[in-house]
């Protein structure tokens, strides 16, 4: 036996999840409606609300590490994002929580840490933009740059202006916001902790169990040899533009740009923009204008015009590059790796931040002004992050045991497991759910029935006999009919009362949010009876995963008996008993 044990989340990290929930819900509403109204300095209002709503919380919850934690839950989420651009705003939003974060931890729980830390947090926001720039044009667009703003200051007489001034006076703005932001989430915070109420009335928190992490959405396809494949072209082509070899360069970057048509088709949605084309023309001429900076008399340069061109090249591939590497990094391969080797805690608040997601922005949503602007009531998201919490903390106190059942294809598992169920009835344990018994002919496998323990009722699961109306998954074409009576098997009503819920099997069409997904989402999250689960050897992590449950022990039929198992169950049902919400 195996036994994978469930560690319960520490505080602060339940408190990040909430913290970063919000905060992913703000971004998103919010930040939807500053795009669809195009307005400029977007991402700095963002970042000033950010700052507001994290040292308002931190006025809440004093937890050194927990602005860090939110800001990592929070860029995470954004991962999710259907936008084609994930790297950026993810970078944004983490660098924005270490540098507050930094701050209270160098100077301790006080306003000037707040101050200095919302002030670097909003710079680091015009510091990105600046890197971006850099990265999608290069050196030569600070060159352009200079040369416009001297050509702009000879042209009002103040030639004697350095550039410097322009960027130190941005830069005490960014900075200026900074200290507000922080400043009134500080008196936010401190106003809530005297005026706070009892929220004994609060509206019920709806949470939706559902492992957003690790879907694909779509029908998109993924693949770490087109990472890499991305990584390399996108180098290489950097690489070639830099050396000017012409016609390498044109060669495989027309080739990567058809590559990234046929296989990325969200790629495309920033350069079909026309403000894409708009900024290509005007760098391009600005370019050949101001690159000799009007000396000698010479109004256009040639040379200006190419390396224009040149910078342009570089944003579209740079563009298309990243935009496919976004994509990419979405892959469920790639996060199951990452949150599989020592980042249980970090994947267990994530769950929980997205369980709580849609709660949060349907509330925001709700609450837009006459001109549809988003409007963020503090004192609410207050206290239903409060309430919210006790949520998270109960959840993670009560959770449901799991007996597994595993061994391989056509081992047996069904039949040991009858056994142990047919002993446990006998014993006056009251069971509930279904066993998946096998229908053969001639030797030969031919189907599933789905057969409930209460009632000694079956009805067929799936059969390889072709039906176009049914399911087909596998070789395998599954009746609907058996999905509802599965559920219905399982549903709060029918296992009200009963000590042990069984569900013969849990495989890969739970894991692909059908099946007996929905059931098991609700027993798990609203009972805390005991459950046999039966599960194939090579999905077990990634089942055990998809649900928020307790300890799991684990027998293989190969190496256990029937005894040994029920032994457990028993052990089991002393220390549990039955919990219905």
């Amino acid at each position: 036996m195996e036994t994978i044990t469930s560690k319960p989340l520490k505080s602060i990290w339940l408190k990040a999840s909430v913290v970063g929930s919000i905060w992913a819900s703000i971004e998103i509403i919010l930040g939807s409606f500053l795009h669809n109204m195009k307005l400029p300095l977007s991402g700095m209002i963002l970042s000033f609300i950010s700052v507001w709503l994290l040292i308002s919380f931190f006025q809440i919850w004093k937890e050194k590490g927990l602005i860090w934690r939110a800001g990592l839950i929070c860029a995470l989420m954004k991962s999710i994002s259907p936008s084609a651009f994930i790297l950026g705003p993810m970078i944004g939003i983490l660098t924005e929580a270490i540098m507050i974060e930094l701050f209270i931890f160098v100077f301790g729980k006080n306003l000037l840490s707040y101050l200095i830390g919302g002030a670097l947090a909003l710079t680091s926001t015009l510091l990105q933009k600046l890197v971006n720039l850099l990265i999608l044009y290069g050196f030569d667009f600070i060159k352009i740059l200079s040369d416009l703003y001297n050509y702009a200051v000879k042209q009002i007489g103040l030639e004697q202006l350095s550039p410097v001034y322009l960027v130190i006076l941005i830069t005490a703005i960014y900075i200026l916001i900074g200290f507000t932001g922080a400043l009134g989430g500080y008196l936010t915070g401190l106003k809530y902790l005297k005026t706070k109420k009892p929220s004994e009335n609060q509206s019920e928190i709806f949470l939706r169990s559902k492992d957003q992490l690790f879907n694909q959405p779509g029908s998109q396809k993924y693949s770490v040899t087109l990472l890499i494949i991305n990584i390399l072209s996108v180098t290489a082509i950097l690489f070639l533009i830099n050396s000017d070899f012409l016609i390498p360069t044109i060669t495989i970057s027309l080739a990567y740009i058809i590559f990234t048509f046929v296989n990325y088709k969200m790629a495309l949605k920033r350069i079909r923009r026309p403000s894409f084309w708009i900024t290509f023309l005007i760098i391009t001429f600005a370019a050949a204008f101001l690159w000799n900076g009007f000396s000698g008399g010479a109004f256009f340069s040639m040379n200006g015009l190419m390396v224009g061109l040149k910078m342009n090249a570089r944003a579209i591939i740079i563009v298309l590059g990243f935009a496919s590497i976004s994509v990419e990094l979405r892959n469920p391969v790639i996060k199951s790796l990452l949150f599989n080797r020592g980042f249980e805690e970090l994947y267990q608040a994530l769950s929980l931040a997205f369980s709580a997601l849609p709660f949060f922005i349907s509330n925001l949503s709700n609450g837009e002004s006459k001109k549809g602007l988003p409007q963020i009531k503090f004192s609410d998201l207050f206290n239903q992050a409060e309430i919210l919490f006790k949520m998270f903390e109960k959840d993670h106190l009560n959770k449901t045991e799991v007996v597994l059942i595993t061994g391989g294809i056509h081992q047996g598992k069904t039949t040991f497991t009858q056994k142990i169920v047919t002993d446990l009835i006998e014993k006056k344990i009251r069971v509930a759910g279904f066993l998946s018994t096998g229908v053969d002919e001639n030797g030969e496998r031919k189907g599933f029935n789905l057969y409930d323990i209460e009632t000694s009722e079956s009805i067929e699961l799936c059969s390889t006999r072709k039906d176009e109306n049914r399911l087909q998954f596998g070789h395998y074409y599954f009746n609907n009919d058996a999905f509802v009576k599965g559920n219905q098997i399982l549903g709060i009503e029918n296992i009200s009362g009963k000590q042990l819920i069984v569900i013969d099997e849990i495989g890969p069409l739970e894991l692909n949010n059908q099946g007996w997904t929905n059931a098991i989402e609700t027993i798990t999250k609203r009972t805390s009876i005991p459950h046999v689960w039966v599960v194939r050897q090579t999905i077990i992590r990634k089942i055990i995963r998809k649900w928020n449950v307790g300890n799991v022990y684990v027998y293989d039929i190969s190496e256990s008996t029937v005894q040994e198992v029920q032994d457990k169950i028993e052990e089991i049902l002393g220390h549990n008993p039955i919990t219905n919400q």
